[in-house]
Formats: C-alpha cells, structure tokens, sequence
C-alpha cells in the first residue's frame, strides 16, 4: 500500500521535505562515521576488550555501513517506496536487535529514520555498545527525536508499538510474543515482522582469485554467523580436487581476520563419524568443510554439495525454511529452474543497505503494514 498524506502537497514541497530530512540523517550518519567520534571509538574498543566481536569484523562491519549509508541510496530506498521521509511520526515502531553480527539491526534503525517513525529499541546484551552510539546520533540531530532503547526490556514497558520487528529462530517467537504481551511493549493489534532465515548458499562453476577470495569471505567472515554468511557450496567439482587450493585462500583470510568464536569439542566428533563413512571432508581445527548434501543445523560447517547445476533448485526446495540468500560467482550465471533472484558472491557480506531480508523489503513493509 503507497502512502497518501492527509492531504496534497505540490512535487516542490515534496522534495523539499524529502531533502531536508534525508539530509539530517545523512550529517547524523557522518557525524556518527567521523574518525573523530570518540563514542564510537570507545564502544569499538570496549566491544573487542569485552570479547563480544573482533576488531576485523567490527572494522568490515563499519566500512560496509560507511559505503551504503549515501545520500544517494536513501534517496533511491525512499522514492522506490513512493515515501514521504519523516511522515509516519504518529506511530512507533518496536525493534528487538539480535547479536549475532556486530551492529546488527542498523538497518531497522536506518529504515525507521527514514519513516520518521517513533522508536523503541531492545539491544542485544551480545552487542550492548555499538548501535547506540548510532542511535544517540540520530537523536541528537533531531532525526529519531522521540527514540528510546535499552539492554533491558523491562525499561521499554508500555511502549504500545504499532508495529514490532525481530530476528530468530522460530522456537523463538512464541516465547518472544508472551513477553511482548506481558510488558505491553505492543499493542493487541500490532504488526509482526519476524525474519528467520539463518543460511545462504553460494553457487560456484570456477576457481579464479577474486571467485575464490570472494567465497571465503562469505563463508568466514563473522564466523560463519550471519544469515547472509554462506553455509552450503554447490559446485561441478569435488571437494578433494579444490582442498588445498581453498585452504590457502582460508589461512590467508584468517591471517587477517582470526577466527573470534572456536566450536565445541564436539565438531571434532563429527570430522570422526565423517571418516568413518567415507565422507570427503576437510579439517581447519575450528572450522569443518565436509561434501555432504545435508541442512546446515551446525555452526561452523561448511556444506559442499559437488554436481550438476540442477541440484540447486531441488536442494532448496526441501531445505529453503532457513535459506536467505542465493549467491552466483559471476553474472550471467543461469540456474534452471531456481526461484530465488541471485546475488552477486561479493556482496554476501557487504549489502545494499535496501537490501530484503527474508525477501522483504524493511521500509514498504514499515509503510504498508502501519497504513494498512
């Protein structure tokens, strides 16, 4: 559903309106990427000491933002959904951030800037100092004026959100509506958005560098963590003929970028039962890749799935309920019979910030449910 104001404004009042608030959250953005913000500079700094993420992963994580949050991109996000930027005013807007990657949820932050909508926020006690130097930005310049967030939930009590968004598992939506309702965080009424994609794939037909370097980071980066981290290779080759040439392309990376999580003892029991039946595998001590055509359910493992390019489509089909991303290593590559719109292999772990989680669209999903 499209936005209609209250009533007409001519295309100049528009755009005007358009820009001014875009362009208040632009300097907040600028303001809060500065090499000379000292709050996020000792939020980055307490994060590492506190062992919550890497300093790696953290600096990736920031560069990826420093690219997308343009004026340019806002701009294209907004006119792409037919929005006023900063109309939604009368109505709030309940975010429950995961922390599993660092600053996650900044593109719920970004895209309720965007709207002008009122803002609640529950942050992760996984990633507690990051997003809200972020947040105390855009309230300074009077961007999310009436925002408010916190670690404890209990603090947000009675917010009566008109619309509630979170990530996780679906074992977790049922416990997380009970507590909604228990601290009146939303209203009876209220809209859901709740993402539980946790996986992505990536379809490969050649071993170039820039192929393979762009792999390795959407496998590695972040540990493996992130919905958007590739979790299952399809290839026309095996595992064992590609082995050593990946694993230098992985110590290289982790050369760079030190795995920050270790697995449990456990995966060890699994590279075990793996040799015992025969499976091809490789072992990396804190990382398995294993030629299987299993679900991804375990953290740091890597599905390689050799063959042809049409077990793609039926591989999805029977384990998409998790699936968030299909990755190509080059355009043009065709898929027969693939429903998903493919993604370029290199922009697995540094998104548009328009980007669809679980193929939605975050701000028309703002747009259309709160106008609904």
């Amino acid at each position: 559903m499209i936005f209609k104001p209250d009533h007409e404004y001519t295309h100049e009042q528009l755009n005007m309106n358009n820009n001014k608030h875009i362009e208040r959250l632009q300097k907040a953005v600028d303001d809060w990427l500065s090499p000379g913000n000292f709050q996020l500079k000792q939020a980055i700094d307490r994060t590492v000491h506190d062992g919550f993420f890497s300093f790696p992963d953290i600096k990736h994580r920031i560069l990826s933002l420093k690219r997308s949050l343009k004026k340019d991109s806002l701009n294209r996000w907004v006119e792409k959904n037919k929005l006023m930027p900063g109309s939604l005013g009368s109505h709030r807007v309940l975010c429950l951030h995961a922390g599993n990657l660092p600053l996650m949820g900044v593109q719920d932050v970004i895209a309720s800037a965007l709207a002008g909508i009122e803002y609640r926020g529950k942050i992760s006690r996984k990633d507690p100092y990051l997003l809200p130097t972020l947040l105390g930005k855009l309230k300074a310049h009077n961007v999310l004026a009436k925002s408010l967030w916190s670690t404890n939930i209990r603090d947000l009590s009675d917010s009566r959100a008109d619309a509630v968004m979170f990530s996780g598992s679906s074992r977790s939506v049922k416990p997380v509506r009970k507590t909604i309702q228990k601290h009146r965080l939303a209203k009876d009424n209220a809209e859901y958005l709740i993402r539980t994609a946790h996986y992505s794939v990536a379809v490969i037909d050649q071993t170039d560098p820039a192929t393979m370097e762009n792999l390795v980071e959407a496998v590695f980066r972040y540990g493996g963590k992130g919905c958007r981290s590739v979790a299952v290779v399809f290839a026309p080759f095996s595992l064992d003929s590609i082995k050593c040439e990946l694993t230098d392309y992985i110590e290289a990376f982790w050369l760079k970028n030190p795995q920050h999580q270790k697995p449990r003892p456990s995966l060890y029991h699994r590279f075990a039962y793996n040799k015992a039946v025969g499976h091809p595998q490789s072992w990396l001590d804190n990382f398995l890749i294993e030629q299987t055509e299993m679900p991804p359910e375990h953290d740091f493992v890597l599905h390689w799935v050799a063959g042809e390019m049409e077990k793609v489509p039926r591989f999805i089909e029977k384990h998409g309920a998790g699936l968030q991303s299909v990755y190509i290593s080059r355009k043009g590559m065709q898929i027969q019979g693939l429903k998903h719109q493919p993604v370029l292999l290199g922009q697995a772990q540094s998104p548009p910030i328009d980007w669809k989680p679980d193929g939605i669209d975050t701000l028309a999903w703002l747009v259309d449910k709160i106008h609904a």
